[in-house]
């Protein structure tokens, strides 16, 4: 038996398990349901309040097979919940921008952006820790994810308050 972390073991896995952000999963799930999700998201706060698992249930309301469109709650049953949840799904990609924060790294990423999903619904990049990006490669990246269809989302988790030019951008 392997180890995991108390924090991984406990993850919420949907959004009616998370605790302390109701106004944000409420919100999520409303545009769900109303079929208004955006191209981009930016979760900021403190650290562990839950921004990475946050856009990891959202990832799986997305592409969620429960149903034939997103869906509010994930079922956690289907094979898209599971491999979001184990961390190997192909369509949701997690980047850890404290080490992938170049330009070069970024450009690859928008390379393979190109390309529509290849199993799911929507192709999503997970950019955690995004204030440690580059402002050049964070550009980068915004363009990439949000300009080429509705097949692709981007939610960026940060502690840092400094991504304004990329919200100006995501409300576009």
């Amino acid at each position: 038996m392997s180890y995991t972390v108390l924090a991984r073991k406990y993850r919420p896995q949907k959004f009616s398990e998370v605790i302390g952000q109701e106004h944000v999963t409420r919100t999520l799930q409303n545009a769900i349901e109303q079929g208004r999700t955006a191209h981009g998201y930016i979760f900021s706060g403190h650290r562990g309040i839950g921004k990475t698992t946050v856009a990891r249930i959202l990832a799986a309301a997305l592409n969620c097979r429960s149903k034939d469109h997103p869906v509010p709650e994930p079922c956690g049953i289907c094979e898209s919940c599971i491999e979001i949840r184990a961390g190997n799904a192909v369509d949701v990609i997690e980047i850890d921008a404290a080490t992938n924060r170049g330009i070069d790294e970024i450009r690859e990423l928008r390379e393979a952006a190109r390309y529509r999903p290849a199993r799911d619904r929507f192709k999503i990049y997970i950019l955690d820790e995004a204030h440690q990006i580059t402002d050049a490669a964070f550009n980068v990246r915004l363009a990439a994810a949000c300009s080429r269809s509705m097949r692709a989302a981007m939610a960026a988790c940060t502690v840092a308050g400094t991504l304004t030019s990329a919200t100006s951008a995501l409300q576009t």
